[in-house]
């Protein structure tokens, strides 16, 4: 079995967490007052994500990289979705094409990327434990030697007696009555 961080399973990993940034995106995004980009380029979006995503994905994600790659994301998207939404508005439309985020935007963005990250932390280390017990490697509370079998040892064998008793020696026989 290969590791999470090679093969299709990273291709899978770099996907998920390139839909997770996207998605994330855009549903706080709109929820916030933005529009929407449109379907093509959400679909270009995503495949750039996937793209950028992919050598992040070859290691096990912890907080501070799950927090970095969708704090990123948001920003990068946020203005790509606003650009998207100018374009697709057209010349004669009038849009906020230079107006700053408000600060409802910030923080839905903000809570978003936030509960996404915990939630994908969590499934980053659940996806790792299991690679790890299924392949035997790194188990934590693998079973350890407390106490080590020691041979037995070695004890000295008995003398050897004779087995038959001489019949001259007369000291073993039962005291003569008086």
């Amino acid at each position: 079995m290969t590791s999470p961080g090679r093969g299709a399973l990273h291709a899978l990993r770099a996907f998920l967490l390139a839909g997770a940034v996207v998605g994330l995106s855009l549903v706080s995004h709109v929820l916030a007052g933005g529009a929407h980009p449109g379907a093509v380029p959400l679909v270009v979006l995503t495949a750039l994500t996937v793209v950028a995503l992919r050598p992040l994905a070859r290691r096990e994600l912890a907080m501070p990289a799950l927090l970095g790659s969708l704090g990123a994301g948001q920003v990068v998207l946020h203005v790509a979705f606003e650009r998207c939404a100018v374009l697709a508005a057209g010349p004669g439309q009038a849009h906020h094409q230079d107006a700053l985020p408000t600060p409802g935007m910030v923080v839905a963005h903000a809570t978003a990327t936030l509960a996404i990250a915990v939630v994908l932390r969590h499934g980053e280390a659940l996806l790792w434990r299991l690679w790890a017990w299924l392949t035997g490697r790194g188990v934590p509370g693998q079973p350890r030697v407390v106490v080590a079998i020691a041979p037995p040892p070695r004890a000295e064998l008995p003398e050897a007696r004779p087995m038959f008793v001489d019949p001259l020696v007369r000291e073993r026989a039962p005291p003569l009555a008086a």
